[in-house]
């Protein structure tokens, strides 16, 4: 089995477990059967694959990897996109995310009908909300300019509850960081129709 674990999510039904674990190097997805102690290797290339999040039928997982945006022939590693696998067949497919940027912490709604994660389209990262009937179109929830965030850009500072519209995350101000939640409705924002680059400083 691997030998380092991260991330560990309990399946709906409370019977499975999905993880990240490292084996011979690889970050691979991983589910465990509490009942039948079976553990079952979803993904086995060289690949970067974290961060899973089931859906809420407990059917397949959403997770951030690199496997839809890079080529291992050449090694050319693209950007982080949000995936889809199917936990039985293990067919998996891109499902949300910006080509330009990173796309990290995915979480579903509580009705399962849409996805929010945290993404860098302008170098900032904010949450957004991708509805699983048009994935496409991801629409702004956030408009922070010192951005949503962990301690690390890919530390998980988002997570939404499962049984009401209400979102906690953290974002890092005044030399610390401060939590944040909503409740209620979702709402998008609109971003400011200027071109923001995080890597340029602010006038004095």
């Amino acid at each position: 089995g691997p030998h380092y674990y991260a991330a560990f999510l309990i399946a709906p039904d409370g019977h499975r477990i999905a993880f990240s674990g490292f084996t011979g190097g690889l970050l691979d997805l991983y589910v465990y059967d509490l009942d039948t102690r079976m553990l079952t290797r979803l993904t086995n290339d060289a690949y970067a694959d974290y961060d899973p999040e089931w859906s809420p039928d407990g059917r397949s997982l959403v997770w951030v990897t690199d496997r839809f945006t890079s080529n291992l022939d050449t090694l050319d590693f693209g950007n982080y996109r949000i995936g889809t696998i199917d936990v039985e067949t293990h067919a998996a497919r891109l499902l949300a995310g910006f080509e330009k940027g990173r796309n990290t912490n995915p979480e579903f709604s509580a009705d399962g009908q849409s996805l929010y994660f945290i993404a860098t389209p302008d170098g900032i990262p904010n949450i957004y909300r991708a509805r699983l009937s048009d994935p496409s179109r991801p629409e702004p929830v956030t408009n922070v300019l010192s951005g949503v965030s962990g301690i690390t850009p890919l530390t998980p500072a988002l997570s939404v509850a499962a049984a009401a519209n209400d979102l906690v995350f953290s974002i890092y101000e005044d030399n610390h960081y401060n939590l944040y939640a909503t409740s209620g409705p979702i709402q998008t924002v609109t971003m400011p129709d200027v071109q923001r680059n995080a890597a340029v400083l602010p006038p004095s």
